[in-house]
């Protein structure tokens, strides 16, 4: 199992679209990509937002991204 931490500057999201064009997202900090993606009028405001993937080699891939500044962006990869 691999981890990769980091303190997250600023994070960017880019979505190439179907026409070649590229649409991008820019936050400063994980605290203001998870406010645009979830308020926190309905619920207490997440820890953090986690993204997980599995390769076509089984191989499961898990980004962490926390909510607050001060903690680091994880990403951390388990082999099959």
């Amino acid at each position: 199992m691999d981890f990769i931490g980091g303190v997250m500057k600023n994070l960017k999201i880019e979505f190439p679209l179907v026409n070649g064009s590229l649409y991008s997202l820019e936050y400063d900090s994980g605290k203001e990509l998870i406010h645009n993606l979830v308020t926190d009028d309905w619920s207490p405001p997440p820890r953090s937002m986690v993204i997980e993937a599995q390769s076509e080699d089984g191989k499961i891939i898990t980004i962490t991204i926390p909510y607050d500044d001060s903690d680091e962006v994880f990403v951390k990869i388990e082999e099959a």
